[in-house]
Order: structure tokens, then sequence, then C-alpha cells
């Protein structure tokens, strides 16, 4: 087995455990090291805010119960062996649990690797959707 197989086979686990909603499972992948981020703006923190530790661990499992990914597919998935980085194109329809909002979407994962497990996971989705969707602001 190559490292790039590793990688790819390991955030194709990660997201058939994160889709099903198991928060344990899926921390249980990521290791205790990583750090995560969605990238946008600072009124989205904090999930635009690089979060490790405790943090990283509460926004994964708010993430996981907020958000049901069951529908989303991922699209390709491109591994730089060389730079131990993972990028995952997923798409879908998403709903947003409390209020009950689904739409479609695509979004990129980018997840950096170092020893064989994540170390920081940037997310770039339609932050003004997120934002939106989830009531952080309100557009007229």
């Amino acid at each position: 087995m190559t490292a790039k197989h590793d990688m790819k086979k390991l955030v194709e686990e990660i997201y058939a455990v994160r889709d099903r909603g198991d928060v344990e499972g899926t921390l249980a992948l990521i290791g205790d090291d990583c750090t995560f981020r969605m990238a946008g703006s600072t009124r989205l923190a904090p999930f635009s805010t690089e979060l490790g530790g405790e943090a990283f661990r509460e926004v994964i499992t708010q993430l996981i119960t907020v958000w049901d990914l069951s529908k989303i597919k991922t699209a390709g998935i491109y591994v730089d062996e060389d730079e131990h980085v993972v990028f995952a194109h997923r798409e879908g329809e998403v709903r947003h649990i409390p209020s009950g909002a689904s739409f479609h979407t695509e979004f990129v994962d980018q997840i950096h690797f170092s020893g064989g497990k994540p170390v920081k996971i940037v997310e770039f989705v339609d932050t003004l959707q997120v934002a939106e969707t989830t009531q952080i602001i309100q557009l007229a």
C-alpha cells in the first residue's frame, strides 16, 4: 500500500462514518491532534476559526449533530502524496437538522496528514448558505 492509497482510504472511511452521524467513530478516525477551520468570514466563528483540542471535538460534534450529510456523495478525491494533502470534492443534498431546511450544495475539504492521520482540515463551503441557514446572519 502507498501513502496515497492509505490517505484516500482513510478519508473515504471518515466520510462514511461521519455521514452516518457517528460522532465518536469520526473522532476516533481523525485523532486527537487535528484542527478544523471553515474558510470564511470571522462572522462565522467559531467555524471560521482554526480550532484544536477540546474545541475541535466540540465543533466536530456540533457539525455532525446539526448537519445531516447522509445524501452527500464524494464526487472526487485528489491526493498530493508529496505534500501529504487530500482534496475531496463532495456534493448533494444537505439538511440542517434544527430547522429542517434542505438544499443542494458542493464543498471541498482540504485535509493535511502527518503520521498517517489528519492534522488539519480546512473546509471550503458556501458560507453564505451556512450563515443564513443557521441564522448566524440574516439578509434582507
